[in-house]
């Protein structure tokens, strides 16, 4: 009687034993053999074996599909049998995914060396006379049985650390671009005192706007969304490239100096294009990308820097386009002072078909109370404070 102990949770490390009764003492044995009365043998000598399932198949050119359905822990194959070759069945076993790795103990009629040297070179695993003697094949069914387990425990163990590999690679590299956007970010509000809080409000609405088109459409997935609230940030980094004398203007603009800051979707795609072509293609880079370049962008193509129209515009776009006109409108500036939620949504519908995209609109109607909600927190001077007290101490840091 073993004196080892029952298997305990979570089950023990790849490579190390199970205790007896464990997971690879449940062998599944498939045999494949024309004969039932040898059947009727082998299943009679493996009663002795705890919990072992035997499954006999007495056809031959069904052995491979039956295994892939029984999913045996150890094959025994009979070489001879009417109709073919159990050596051509070896091959075929190993180039099944089902099967690759499954033990393979080859019943022959006699102890043939050239047969049993044939046999492992095509990649059988053991070799045993007919009719076997009981204990001997039990313990060789019970060794390979586990060591099958094993090996499938380990290659699993192989498979996950793999996983938990890439995927730490993976957040190391999204740490990274997602620090290289709040850089650049933070490179825009430099040039604007109020860049800063009207990013954190244009996040906002566009995740608003964002989960009321889920809604609709139902193709966005958190990933998207949350990609969308990141990029949005850059939407205006190329104002960067703008002068001074033009960007921080008090007045109203000439017609050339117009012309002027209407170059910065222009210089803030190509900035990130640059970005983009280094990175190897990123997800969120490229939403970026696409709402620098065509935030300015209108729906009935009378937009800039591309005059590009209706679905054309990256829906990314659209959305921010929506979030920083209504944003640009109830938010005071040195130049005019913030209009009410109501006037706001007058303006921006009154451009519903022309300047929006009318399924954004129907979005913002839609999460109205949401988005004026989150205005009035986001605008409120306690939430600016706080904002300000976060970047000093960042900065302090």
């Amino acid at each position: 009687m073993s004196s080892e102990a029952a298997p305990s949770t979570p089950p023990p490390l790849p490579f190390q034993p199970e205790p007896e009764g464990g997971f690879e003492d449940a062998p599944r044995v498939l045999l494949i053999d024309d004969q039932p009365i040898f059947g009727k043998t082998i299943s009679h000598m493996l009663r002795a074996v705890p919990k072992l399932e035997l499954h006999h198949g007495l056809r031959p050119e069904e052995a491979i599909a039956v295994a892939e359905r029984f999913r045996p822990s150890v094959i025994l194959q009979d070489l001879v049998m009417p109709g073919a070759d159990g050596l051509d069945l070896i091959p075929a076993y190993r180039s099944c995914e089902a099967t690759k790795l499954t033990p393979l103990i080859v019943l022959s009629s006699e102890e043939d060396p050239v047969t049993k040297a044939e046999a492992f070179r095509r990649g059988a695993n053991d070799y045993l006379v007919k009719p076997p003697d009981k204990i001997e094949l039990v313990a060789r069914i019970r060794y390979h049985s586990r060591t099958h387990r094993l090996l499938l425990r380990a290659r699993e163990f192989n498979e996950s650390e793999k996983r938990r590999l890439i995927a730490e690679r993976r957040a190391v590299a999204m740490n990274a671009r997602d620090t290289l956007i709040f850089a650049l970010a933070k490179l825009a509000e430099s040039r604007d005192t109020d860049t800063g809080e009207h990013l954190e409000r244009i996040a906002a609405y566009c995740r608003v706007l964002a989960e009321q088109l889920r809604v609709a459409c139902g193709f966005m997935s958190d990933e998207w969304i949350r990609n969308l609230q990141l990029a949005s940030s850059l939407h205006d980094i190329g104002k960067v490239g703008i002068p001074d004398r033009v960007l921080l203007k008090p007045g109203k603009l000439t017609p050339e100096e117009r012309v002027e800051i209407q170059r910065h979707p222009s210089i803030g795609a190509a900035a990130l294009d640059a970005i983009l072509a280094r990175s190897g293609g990123d997800e969120l880079l490229r939403m970026a990308r696409n709402i620098a370049a065509s935030h300015h962008e209108r729906w009935d193509g009378a937009g800039y820097p591309a005059g590009l129209a209706g679905e054309n515009i990256p829906l990314e776009a659209r959305i921010v386009s929506v979030a920083d006109v209504y944003d640009a409108l109830t938010s005071s500036r040195v130049y005019k002072p913030a209009l009410s939620h109501e006037e706001a949504m007058s303006i921006i519908t009154a451009g519903c078909g022309s300047q929006f995209d009318p399924t954004v609109i129907d979005a913002l109607r839609k999460c109205e109370i949401v988005f004026q909600h989150a205005g009035r927190m986001l605008n409120s001077p306690d939430f600016a404070a706080s904002q300000r007290a976060d970047q000093a101490g960042g900065q302090a840091c």
